[in-house]
């Protein structure tokens, strides 16, 4: 709990309304990881025959927003370890509920769980486009773990993410696994072809911490998909930001440590930017 203490304290951010990325707050290399999937589409409308450009970034910027409003910041690609000075929302801090998934792949004793309940705590942070809470300070730069998959229809996108977390968290750090791509038109089993998708996500997880001498004893995983049709852009995006947090979001009266997501919610409700009600 002293890592944990120690990485709240040195995380948030300079304003009381708005998260930033991890060059907000005091730092001291500590930060945030929040876990996004999104997936957007648009009716295409600036592309001409040289360039698809615009509509591209149209799609991107829809998928930025589709959920946690993570629109307006200069995102900077990075890579995907969240370290012993890192939290990460809705797992370390205000939990979210976690829920076993079933894979064909076993190890050991690892327990696999779905990516969703992150997810949905991200944006219980965050807020969404229409209903900020805390969102992030428009123009901050922040780093990303992300991968994104942009395309014109018609097609059939996806974007899906695994999360190791290691046995010793003081020692090594979470691992993060992005996969982005095409789900055959062709393909009639379009579940079972996800499930293929997140069972070698999973494989190459424990994969990699073979190779980096290092064990996962839960492991967090999930996809979206959207079927882009023919006049459409569309983009399927993991981002992992990596951020300081708003003043205003940590309770000062309650241990942030001992809350579950809806309880932290119930608490700072009345410090969201938009008040009226709950997502």
């Amino acid at each position: 709990m002293l890592r944990e203490y120690k990485t709240l304290i040195n995380s948030i951010s300079s304003q009381k309304k708005y998260c930033e990325g991890i060059w907000g707050g005091k730092s001291n290399n500590n930060y945030f990881l929040g876990i996004q999937l999104s997936v957007a589409k648009t009716p295409q409308k600036f592309s001409h025959a040289g360039s698809e450009n615009l509509d591209k970034i149209m799609s991107f910027d829809l998928a930025e927003v589709a959920n946690a409003n993570c629109g307006q910041i200069n995102m900077i690609n990075v890579s995907s370890f969240c370290g012993p000075k890192g939290l990460i929302w809705g797992y370390d801090i205000a939990i979210a509920k976690k829920e076993k998934i079933d894979f064909t792949f076993k190890y050991k004793n690892t327990i696999i769980y779905d990516i969703e309940p992150l997810c949905n705590a991200f944006e219980k942070l965050l807020g969404s486009l229409d209903k900020p809470r805390f969102p992030f300070l428009p123009g901050s730069h922040v780093p990303c773990a992300t991968k994104n998959i942009i395309a014109k229809g018609k097609c059939h996108l996806y974007a899906a993410e695994g999360i190791g977390i290691p046995a010793e968290r003081g020692k090594s750090a979470c691992l993060l696994m992005e996969d982005i791509g095409n789900i055959p038109l062709e393909i009639d089993d379009v579940s079972g072809y996800k499930k293929m998708i997140l069972n070698k996500l999973v494989s190459s997880i424990f994969s990699i911490g073979y190779n980096q001498r290092v064990a996962y004893n839960e492991i967090f995983v999930g996809i979206k998909d959207i079927i882009i049709d023919n006049g459409e852009y569309g983009c399927a995006m993991a981002i992992s930001p990596y951020f300081s947090i708003a003043e205003d979001a940590i309770p000062k009266d309650d241990n942030i440590f001992l809350l579950d997501i809806d309880s932290w919610e119930n608490i700072v409700k009345n410090k969201f930017l938009y008040k009226n009600e709950c997502l």
